[in-house]
């Protein structure tokens, strides 16, 4: 196995398959449209009864490294954030083609905040958000939001909370 920086190199096979209550980990990277590489960590966890989870996590020490960051990690103190997001909000339409999801969020320590029965219309505006069209009829927020491929639609945070 190789490493790139702290991070292991090894390629994984598609589709990766979910045992029942399980919790896999694999290290990756994202690239910026600029050439910087962000190391990532992406969780998949199945909880019987419960939705399955993938967390697609950058450790913030890769920002403070690259970005001018300030805490707490808001759009207002740290406008390249939108950047990340245009990376997340890629992958959770590439995702999304191959297979579909009822919820995708976008924050930092959003794991488990909610699922697709709980979530409601102040959540969608407290978080950024990415719904599928049955989602945004549950919620009557068709139409709203940002266009994305195949019917999904992004809600951007509107407030802090």
């Amino acid at each position: 196995m190789e490493r790139k920086g702290d991070y292991p190199n090894q390629s994984i096979s598609l589709p990766i398959h979910i045992e029942n209550q399980s919790n896999s980990q694999f290290y990756g990277t994202l690239s910026l449209s600029n050439g910087i590489e962000l190391p990532c960590v992406i969780f998949v966890t199945r909880i019987e009864t419960e939705s399955d989870w993938l967390d697609i996590a950058i450790p913030q020490a890769s920002f403070e490294k690259i970005f001018p960051y300030k805490y707490p990690l808001t759009y207002e103190l740290n406008p390249w954030l939108n950047k990340i997001d245009e990376i997340y909000t890629r992958l959770a339409e590439t995702i999304f083609a191959n297979s579909p999801f009822d919820l995708a969020m976008i924050g930092e320590e959003i794991t488990g905040y909610t699922n697709q029965e709980e979530i409601t219309v102040k959540i969608v505006k407290n978080f950024t958000c990415i719904l599928p069209n049955h989602l945004q009829r549950q919620l009557g927020l068709e139409g709203e939001g940002k266009e994305l491929s195949n019917k999904l639609r992004m809600f951007e945070q509107t407030y802090s909370e």
